[in-house]
């Protein structure tokens, strides 16, 4: 019998638990976040060029051509596209810019001749608002299906860890002890059922306990005296 030892191995499927994942999820989308808006924030402060043609500026004006899709033009900007309406376009936010107006009187003076779907994003309001709801709302169902995924991976990988038991190693020589008393009481049953094979009880067929077999000679003896009677007369 050989001594166990506890094996210094533990299971690596509990080293990181679904909890701990979720929550680096979210700090790297709350990193990605802080950080759009910080460089949004930044580009708001930083001084823009004032165009020589008026009182606005050129990056203001860009900025406009961006929220404006071309009416002709799938999935372009007027800004991304080179057609004459887009050409047109920009000319009209620049013009309307140097009259003083601002950015949302010029998106609702294009709203009101090509309808909403000019528009690069949709107002925040009434049912428009449900476009700007369903990107965070897939986010969050995306981090909760993951977090249901790792926990179920992690169940079924997760190995059970078996105690075993601690062998002192004084302990050593009484268990070779033992060992040896085992084999020799195991050998000595083997020698002993073969040595002996009628030790089991069971007697021959045809026997029974006490019974004597019969004598063949005591029943010969007759016919001898017969045969010598004749003889004699």
């Amino acid at each position: 019998m050989r001594p166990l030892t506890l094996s210094p191995y533990t299971s690596s499927a509990t080293r990181f638990t679904p909890r701990a994942i979720l929550l680096l999820l979210v700090v790297f989308a709350l990193f990605f976040a802080l950080g759009i808006t910080q460089s949004g924030t930044l580009h708001a402060q930083t001084p823009e060029p004032v165009s020589p043609e008026g009182s606005y500026s050129e990056s203001q004006a860009q900025g406009i051509d961006r929220m404006i899709m071309c009416p002709v033009c799938p999935a372009e900007t007027i800004d991304q596209a080179q057609v004459e309406i887009s050409f047109q376009m920009r000319q009209i936010v620049r013009d309307m810019l140097s009259l003083g107006r601002d950015r949302d009187e010029i998106l609702d003076f294009f709203v009101e001749r090509y309808g909403k779907d000019i528009l690069a994003a949709p107002p925040k309001s009434g049912a428009n608002l449900v476009a700007w709801l369903m990107p965070v709302a897939a986010v969050s169902v995306g981090l909760i299906a993951v977090y249901l995924i790792l926990r179920s991976m992690t169940r079924r990988g997760t190995a059970p860890v078996i105690a075993q038991p601690v062998t002192d190693s004084g302990l050593i020589p009484y268990l070779q002890l033992v060992d040896r008393h085992l084999d020799m009481t195991r050998s000595a049953s083997q020698t002993g059922s073969t040595s002996n094979p009628n030790s089991s009880g069971v007697e021959p067929l045809g026997e029974s306990p006490g019974e004597k077999p019969e004598d063949s000679t005591a029943t010969d003896e007759p016919e001898a005296n017969v045969d010598q009677g004749k003889q004699g007369k």
